[in-house]
């Protein structure tokens, strides 16, 4: 194990002042006020709290096991049958403190009780645990209607495992889309930041293990029932949520027992978001730009974008479970679940369509600037060619986008196992996994396009945001004023299955001093990928270089398809609290209907224009993995011999991976250019097949030791290895091969090509956590961990010269170039306020904060006007926020019950490179409060309204650095977006029988 701990010495000696601070710390406040923990422990009791002594646990959950029946005590936690706040934070403290390992839990004690609405906000309640809340991380322009993407410590290489399985969404890569699942169908949540050898590898960040519930958790008949609506006070649109559950168990004289569960469920959740945007900055050294401002050089935004998306979400889920306990020593099972999850969103949205450097202070104005030479207000006119279009004037170009996308996941996962006792002392355990995963997009625009006179643009207007107007102000509302401009459409299907089998074995030493029991066992998996995705398909309507037979030669909106197009006037707009120009669009009636669209918009297109797009060999992507994995682990303990009692386990995982991929390349298409003959007809566009196979093998050690200082105060230290494989989509075996051309098309000056990397090896992290933790009562803990992550093989994009048919190409592609360093601290503290006289002692708090400081991870940036790749680039680690805290105060007293969850994060890198600016692209820090109230009407019902987003918070994104090649960067982070969404609310009945 010298390998492992050597690092810690030299790179992560601040953490480790840090923990032993703290430790300190803490050991003086257990001393100083262990009276008034006894006394809370004593007020606790009174709550009725009852461990069952269940028959089952969750499948692959690891155990405590200093002994058998300490074992069972761990794995029987679940059984926990008190309800309400108090019992869910007692059952997961429990977790946390006897566990083997560190881990965090968020358990529902009660039925269909998760504390919120969803699995991924649900999980950021936990200290560690950051989410975004943007449909994609590399589209910064949508933010998600509900929490999406899951970091821990940072970290986006996250495992995610359903009852100790993993699992995937197929539009997900490796893990799980965690919105997909409902959260109705969960019993808890469980979070390990340093897995021992016997978790499933997959995650350098951590892994998140979701546990649904069994029939056997419960001593008999549960039947539980949950109904709900909620609705938005921006989109004012009611949508229902129901959900139900039945588990039984039954025994046979002859048969032994039975248990069966089903539990399904169904919500739907409409949201409305306002964003408005600045497009990016452009580093200007010309007259025009610098006029009257007495400085050289001057940063020009492009213009502004606003928009409106309308979010549809419908989620259903079912799970089911059964189990047989033919004697007492052998138990068979099978699990279910399947969700789906159908996502819908509709966007207006009011784009900039010139170029950025075209724009110029209107006639007879100049810009304002401040110190810096950033851009602050001023009149815009655009030099940009517009043909022959009568109402173009010298305005500025916007489209008006009318896009919609839908998009259907399903993921159906199912598991069969036993667990068989071959002695006293061995238990033999098993199963047989099946995941299929499919997810379907269909992503469609169609354009408007005018050409705003008198474009006004502050950066900073109203409550801090950009504000646009223009003049005259009633040129938006002629339709003469609009042309059908532009059509795009893109499609996505993703397909993956996995086969999994385990087989484990455990043995416990009945008569050591300090061995307690060992585990071995074997894992198998076989994965296939099939991916179809399409580039986005943009085609011309009308342009004024693509035109038809009318007198602009453009479509305009009054006169062609007009009742396929309408003012879209963005009311109340952010609240009221921004005014921008209305807009014609065509409308979300031909946008929803993309079977049709064409036929619709062929009778006015111009000559070689937009058409649906098709599948082309280069858009499919096939890839198979294969894995075969091995561990051992031994757990140890002694009450005795050093003073204090002391246990751990140290064990090692062995895992080899084995890829199998095959996709297409293609050449550029030269024709129609004046190049040489030749060169012209050995370039088509045509494809060419790519293939590959590779290996690669990987040891992961993982050690825990836990010091028990006292009855209620313990210490651990824990070491590893995690790996994490690359993505699918990093390794897809395409090549994109491009061709740059001069002006006058007479010769190529760039040959350039983008690519995946099917031999991507996984990032590898060696991870070293201390933690000190004190559990003073019942419901009442303070700890604070320490932890440092080296990580190795980080993945970022390089170029590089390669060579196809004899001709050198600069490929970009991603590669295992990186090394990074990741360190911080986690404290974390929970208590219920027994010991405060009559009402005052419902009151309880939950709070954690976590730091995290990274170091390395080279990234690169991209070139936005050239497409340049610039690499080395010093961008941080995408996700990592450096600071993120937890606030919760609770109540629970008789009849009530409530919470009110305040979340912050600070600000962090979403991509670097975004797909619509192709600048790195940061979310801005956020934070946002929640809460929920409940009252008990009688043993059996209960009513209540959750809330969320009460402080009615605004998602921020910033872009920037911006390279411009040969050395020339302008290193401001300037603002790009401002977006608001719903405060929304729910009336909620839970009963349970």
């Amino acid at each position: 194990m010298h390998d492992v701990v050597r690092p810690v010495r030299s790179k992560a000696v601040s953490s480790a002042k840090l923990a032993v601070a703290v430790a300190m710390g803490l050991a003086f406040t257990y001393g100083a006020t262990s009276v008034h923990a006894q006394d809370a422990a004593s007020a606790s009791g009174n709550s009725g709290t009852s461990v069952q002594s269940g028959p089952s646990d969750q499948t692959g959950a690891p155990t405590t096991g200093p002994a058998k029946k300490k074992k069972e005590e761990a794995k029987n936690l679940a059984a926990v049958t008190v309800t309400g706040i108090r019992a869910s934070l007692e059952s997961a403290q429990q977790l946390k403190q006897n566990a083997t390992q560190i881990v965090d839990s968020v358990t529902a004690v009660d039925i269909n009780a998760l504390p919120d609405r969803s699995v991924t906000e649900t999980l950021q309640r936990i200290s560690g645990v950051t989410i975004d809340r943007f449909v994609s991380p590399n589209d910064a322009d949508h933010p998600a209607g509900e929490g999406s993407g899951v970091m821990i410590r940072g970290l986006t290489q996250v495992s995610s495992q359903l009852n100790g399985r993993d699992t995937f969404s197929a539009n997900s890569g490796r893990g799980l889309s965690f919105e997909d699942i409902p959260a109705e169908l969960m019993a808890g949540v469980d979070v390990y930041k340093n897995p021992s050898a016997e978790i499933t590898e997959g995650g350098i960040g951590g892994t998140v293990n979701l546990r649904t519930r069994m029939p056997f958790d419960a001593p008999g008949q549960q039947v539980g029932f949950s109904t709900g609506v909620n609705e938005g006070d921006i989109s004012k649109k009611s949508k229902p949520s129901a959900s139900f559950l039945y588990s039984n168990r039954w025994k046979s004289e002859s048969l032994g027992e039975f248990g069966a569960l089903l539990n399904v469920s169904y919500s739907e959740l409409s949201s409305q978001t306002d964003g408005i945007q600045l497009e990016p900055f452009t580093r200007r050294t010309d007259a025009a730009a610098t006029a009257g401002s007495g400085l050289s050089t001057v940063y020009v935004p492009g213009g502004a974008d606003w928009r409106t998306l309308d979010f549809q979400r419908r989620r259903m889920g079912l799970a089911g479970a059964l189990q047989w306990r033919p004697t007492q020593n052998l138990e068979i099972y099978s699990q279910f679940i399947r969700s789906k999850y159908d996502m819908n969103w509709l966007e207006h949205g009011a784009i900039f369509a010139d170029s950025n450097s075209d724009i110029t202070p209107a006639n007879g104005t100049t810009f304002n600037y401040n110190g810096q030479g950033i851009f602050q207000s001023g009149y815009l006119n655009s030099d940009t060619w517009r043909g022959n279009y009568p109402a173009s004037q010298n305005g500025v170009a916007f489209n008006g986008d009318t896009r919609y996308q839908v998009q259907t996941t399903t993921t159906t996962d199912w598991s069969n196992g036993f667990k068989y006792n071959l002695n006293d002392h061995m238990i033999l355990s098993g199963d047989l996994q099946l995941v299929k995963s499919n997810s379907d997009e269909t992503d469609f625009t169609v354009f408007s396009q005018t050409y705003l006179p008198g474009v006004f643009l502050s950066t900073n207007g109203s409550h801090g945001m950009p504000m646009v107007t223009i003049n005259p102000a009633g040129y938006v509302n002629n339709a003469a004023n609009y042309f059908w401009s532009a059509a795009m459409d893109h499609k996505e299907n993703e397909s993956g299955m996995e086969r999994a089998a385990r087989l484990d074995l455990e043995y416990d030493f009945e008569d050591s001093k300090w061995l307690q029991y060992m585990k071995f066992g074997v894992r198998a998996t076989s994965r296939s990928e099939d991916n179809v995705s399409t580039g986005y398909n943009w085609g011309p309507i009308t342009q004024p270089w693509a035109t038809i037979n009318t007198p602009s030669g453009l479509a305009t909106m009054n006169s062609s398809l007009p009742n396929y197009a309408s003012l879209y006037s963005f009311s109340g707009f952010f609240r009221g609290q921004v005014t921008v120009p209305s807009l014609y669009f065509p409308n979300g009636s031909l946008a929803t209907n993309y079977s049709q669209a064409y036929s619709i918009l062929k009778s006015i297109e111009a000559s070689g224009g937009w058409k649906p797009v098709q599948i082309t060999p280069g858009d499919l992507n096939s890839q198979g993995e294969k894995t075969q994995a091995a561990y051992g682990i031994l757990y140890f303990g002694n009450d005795s011999a050093l003073g204090i009692p002391v246990d751990g386990n140290i064990g090692v995982r062995l895992v080899r991976t084995s890829e199998r991929t095959n996709g297409e390349g293609q050449y550029p298409n030269l024709a129609g250019n004046d190049l040489p003959p030749a060169l012209m007809a050995e370039y088509t566009g045509q494809y060419f097949g790519l293939s590959g196979s590779g290996h690669y093998q990987n040891a992961l050690p993982s050690f825990n030791l836990r010091f028990k200082l006292t009855d209620d105060l313990q210490w651990r230290l824990a070491a590893s290895k995690a790996m994490t494989r690359p993505d699918f989509a990093q390794m897809q075996p395409f090549l994109l091969l491009g061709a740059t051309i001069n002006t006058d098309k007479t010769a190529v000056t760039q040959w350039t090509g983008t690519a995946g990397n099917p031999d991507l090896k996984p990032m590898i992290a060696k991870q070293y956590d201390t933690a000190l933790e004190w559990y003073f009562a019942p419901t009442g803990s303070l700890y604070t961990t320490a932890f440092f992550k080296d990580i190795g093989n980080y993945i970022a994009q390089e170029t590089y010269t390669e060579t196809y048919n004899n001709q050198q190409w600069s490929v970009t592609r991603p590669y295992n170039i990186g090394t990074g360093m990741i360190r911080g601290a986690e404290i974390g503290y929970n208590q219920f306020y027994d010991f405060l006289p009559g009402w005052l002692k419902g009151l309880g708090m939950q709070a954690n904060y976590t730091y995290v400081h990274s170091e390395g991870g080279i990234n690169t940036a991209t070139n936005p006007y050239s497409g340049a790749v610039v690499t080395g680039f010093p961008l941080p680690m995408v996700g990592l926020s450096r600071n993120s805290f937890n606030l919760a105060g609770m109540y629970q007293l008789g009849s009530w019950q409530a919470r009110l969850a305040y979340s912050w994060r600070s600000r962090y890198l979403l991509s670097t490179s975004d797909a619509n600016t192709h600048l790195p692209m940061w979310s801005d820090s956020y934070g946002q409060l929640d809460a929920s109230v409940f009252y008990t009407v009688n043993k059996n019902v209960q009513v209540g309204l959750t809330m969320n987003n009460l402080t009615n918070s605004t998602v921020k994104t910033i872009m920037g650095p911006t390279s411009y090649g040969n050395g020339v960067v302008d290193y401001n982070l300037y603002p790009r977006g401002w977006f608001v969404t719903d405060r929304r609310y729910e009336l909620v009945m839970r009963a349970t029988f």
